[in-house]
């Protein structure tokens, strides 16, 4: 089993928590879930970017 730490927060970044989980989940698993969504909008973002940058070299699909 993974070791486990205690973090300090506020009260209302807790409260904030328990509206984000849903029934059973503990606050690792709220987190968890937090940082997944971070990292797909991280990935999306990047998408854009790349998508922008380099337009000119995507083919119009009605061209194929």
């Amino acid at each position: 089993m993974a070791m486990t730490t205690t973090i300090q927060i506020r009260t209302d970044t807790r409260d904030a928590l328990k509206d984000i989980g849903t029934m059973g989940d503990d606050y690792d698993i709220v987190i968890e879930r937090l940082i997944r969504e971070h990292n797909r909008e991280k990935l999306v973002q990047f998408s854009r970017k790349i998508v922008e940058e380099r337009r000119a070299e995507f083919v119009d699909i009605e061209e194929l």
